[in-house]
């Protein structure tokens, strides 16, 4: 991903409250396209949900 990319994902991700640094989102998705980061960064948190609404929802 360009610079600009990066900060476009940054700028995504803050928008659900997944704060990322350039460093990171560098490291962890730089061989991809933008279109394919938030991708599969959109999949981990709906991931992510699924298990906390789980746990909560245990009576």
């Amino acid at each position: 991903m360009t610079k600009n990319e990066i900060n476009q994902f940054i700028e995504k991700m803050e928008e659900i409250g997944d704060i990322w640094e350039p460093s990171d989102v560098e490291r962890v998705y730089g061989n991809k396209t933008l279109d394919e980061a938030i991708s599969d960064r959109m999949g981990d948190m709906k991931y992510m949900a699924d298990i906390i609404g789980k746990v909560l929802n245990r009576s």
